[in-house]
């Protein structure tokens, strides 16, 4: 008897010692905070409160030390370990929009925070460019014009009347006269104005209008300002236009509506518990998807509750987040997104 139970316990304690190292070891921490584009960006549900350290450092998990900070002048990509060099983008496809199926293919390095539409039957996809040193973040792109097969090579897109900032978080929208309006948070606004009291900034949203969605001309005027936010997605239902934006101290969802797509009033918080908003809608229910992946349901556009559901894409790294969701011809859909291993050089 005595052997047998010895037997029991030593089962068990391989048992929990094998899921220690698969779940810590090798599959690396999936709930902490991450420096991300400047910005603590909280992944899965970390037991500790946003770090108060400065984001920026040669570090990219929040459980490690900062050691140097990057000097946003370079704009030394290569070297950046807590910058988007090491992001790549990649897909997922679904039949409901809850379950999700990693394709497995890696369609751009040195790539982040996507955003995608669909224009004549292609697939659009623009997402922050990283990949040349010493250039500030740039607007990139790929496109599908069969549904997802096949992908041209990524290209570096310019926007006329752009000036002195710097797109990241794109989220194109098709305008009903079949033009893409590119709604982007620009990141360099508070690196050329920062406060000299060190006092968090009014964030900006801005939009940029193309006819084919290559070309793309700055439209005038800021379409919402707020302290903290950033990653913005927009949805048109009926003649209401909404905004969603992240506040990553917040971890939440802040929602705007607007009459003409161009100045947006806040509603209120729309989810909290997730930020870097994706938002579908469809048949009445609209669909929300926030960094980790978490999904989140409503039926006003307004207030979210989570589905209980939750998509991560292990085999292409540690972390899953910033999707943006389109639909397909046959009905099915496809989520773009980011990759990232936490280790890096």
């Amino acid at each position: 008897m005595k052997k047998a139970l010895t037997a029991i316990i030593i089962v068990i304690v391989l048992g929990a010692g094998a899921w220690f190292v698969l779940r810590f070891v090798i599959g690396g921490n999936e709930d902490t905070w991450l420096c991300e584009n400047g910005r603590w960006v909280k992944h899965g549900n970390p037991s500790a409160v946003q770090p108060t350290a400065p984001c920026g450092g040669q570090k990219t998990n929040a459980n490690t030390v900062t050691v140097k900070e990057a000097d946003p002048s370079q704009y030394n990509w290569s070297t950046m370990n807590q910058g988007p060099y090491n992001d790549k983008i990649t897909f997922a496809t679904s039949t409901d929009l809850l379950n999700w199926t990693p394709s497995g293919k890696i369609l751009a390095s040195h790539a982040s925070v996507p955003g995608a539409v669909v224009k004549d039957g292609a697939i659009f996809v623009y997402f922050v460019d990283v990949s040349t040193d010493g250039v500030k973040e740039q607007l990139g792109m790929i496109k599908s014009a069969d549904q997802g097969k096949t992908w041209t090579a990524p290209a570096t897109l310019t926007i006329t009347g752009l000036g002195d900032k710097a797109t990241a978080d794109p989220a194109p929208l098709l305008l009903d006269d079949g033009r893409i309006r590119l709604f982007y948070y620009d990141i360099n606004e508070v690196r050329l104005n920062a406060s000299a009291s060190g006092s968090e900034p009014t964030n900006k949203i801005y939009s940029a209008i193309s006819n084919d969605g290559v070309n793309f001309t700055q439209e005038s005027g800021v379409r919402f300002e707020r302290q903290g936010i950033f990653d913005p997605d927009a949805v048109k239902v009926g003649d209401t236009w909404y905004l969603y934006v992240g506040d990553i101290n917040g971890n939440k969802v802040i929602v705007a509506t607007s009459t003409d797509g161009l100045t947006f009033t806040e509603r209120g918080t729309a989810f909290q518990g997730g930020a870097v908003p994706d938002v579908w809608y469809e048949n009445g229910t609209w669909y929300l998807y926030t960094a980790g992946i978490d999904i989140a349901t409503s039926t006003d556009g307004l207030t979210f509750t989570s589905a209980g559901k939750r998509f991560v894409d292990r085999d292409q790294g540690d972390v899953t987040a910033d999707p943006s969701v389109v639909k397909l011809a046959n009905g099915t859909y496809l989520m773009l997104y980011k990759v990232k291993p936490l280790t890096t050089r």
